[in-house]
């Protein structure tokens, strides 16, 4: 099991994809041997041992699936995967897993659509545009629930009279006529400011969003006053609040925001093609990450030291706080009717173009 950085999503760096199933593998051995060959093979092999006094040795375990994923973020939205990766659980279902960084959604969802990878973590709202685009992506998993913090440069908050203490609406509209930096345009963070802006009156066109990657860089331009907002994901916004140049005004994550609160944004996801030739395969990587659910919830602590080994630079004070209860990981790989209609008003109220979308041709196994 390997974890690699965003150099290796080099052209030439991606891994060799398993070979594609042909008509007719299903009754192949390892050794290219036919079942009727070998069933008659078999038998008198083991004859020929016990005449020869020799025993059978045990048989020997099927190599792991190599697999790789494609991540978006080393958020601590996403650490589930990290926390199946560092215990072990994705060995335990028979996989051999390679986590591999891209920029946001952009990157994500063309390297699944593509094959270049088997696997992608993306936000709901565009992998719900990519199939409405024909796309063809299945999810297979929730991962988290919204996990954007709205935080505003400390000097204009102070020179506007905001406080964390400010009524909900009152800070967010502050934020009329402000740029506001996210990570990727068109990303699921932009997604999620223009609904939360949107129900709460205000127009997304009053308030004009920039990429800026990584996060680190976000931070970076708010605390040097190059842009006035940031709307990163956990715990970025923390970051900024604990370290005093920040001053929160929408802590989405935190469930702050009624209209976003519980329903799935970061997802797992498979090309249907893909999915539907290894079935097997997508259902161990639902019981992996089954596994780091039910680890995270039993072990917080633990979950947030793991955080916090994902991203080292953040303080693991902050993670242990952004990890809270748990309550912004799902506790189960199923994606419920009800929680597929929110996450379609979450896109509809974004403006997405997504209502061709359906529960059963969008959730994996529905």
């Amino acid at each position: 099991m390997r974890f690699f950085p965003r150099a290796a999503l080099a052209p030439d760096g991606w891994r060799r994809l398993r070979r594609k199933r042909e008509p007719g593998d299903e009754t192949m051995t390892r050794s290219g041997m036919g079942e009727g060959r070998r069933s008659r093979l078999v038998p008198a092999l083991l004859a020929a041992l016990s005449l020869a006094g020799v025993a059978p040795g045990p048989a020997r375990a099927a190599a792991p699936e190599k697999v790789t994923i494609a991540n978006t973020s080393t958020g601590v939205q996403l650490v589930l995967p990290w926390i199946a990766l560092k215990k072990g659980f994705y060995a335990r279902h028979g996989l051999d897993v390679t986590i591999v960084q891209v920029n946001g959604d952009a990157g994500s969802i063309p390297a699944l659509v593509s094959g270049s990878v088997q696997f992608a973590i993306m936000t709901a709202t565009p992998a719900l545009v990519a199939n409405a685009r024909g796309g063809n992506i299945r999810i297979i998993s929730p991962l988290s629930t919204y996990p954007q913090q709205i935080v505003m440069r400390k000097a204009l908050a102070d020179k506007l009279g905001i406080t964390a203490e400010t009524p909900l609406a009152k800070r967010l509209d502050a934020l009329r006529g402000r740029n506001v930096g996210v990570l990727d345009v068109g990303g699921g963070l932009q997604y999620t400011l223009e609904v939360v802006l949107s129900a709460n009156g205000i127009d997304p066109s009053t308030v004009p969003v920039v990429g800026i990657a990584p996060y680190s860089a976000e931070l970076a331009a708010l605390q040097r006053g190059a842009i006035d907002v940031i709307a990163p994901a956990v715990p970025f916004g923390q970051t900024a609040v604990a370290e005093g140049f920040g001053v929160m005004i929408a802590n989405v994550w935190g469930g702050e925001v009624p209209s976003v609160r519980g329903t799935p944004f970061e997802l797992m996801s498979v090309a249907a093609k893909w999915g539907e030739a290894h079935a097997a395969t997508v259902a161990e990587m639902q019981a992996a990450l089954q596994d780091a659910m039910d680890y995270l919830h039993a072990n917080l602590g633990a979950a947030a030291a793991l955080a916090h080994e994902w991203q080292p630079n953040i303080p693991l004070a902050v993670q242990t706080a952004a990890v809270g209860t748990g309550g912004g990981y799902p506790t189960s790989t199923s994606i419920t009717a009800a929680q597929f209609a929110a996450m379609q008003n979450f896109a509809k109220l974004s403006g997405a173009k997504t209502e061709s979308v359906t529960y059963g041709a969008a959730v994996w196994g529905k």
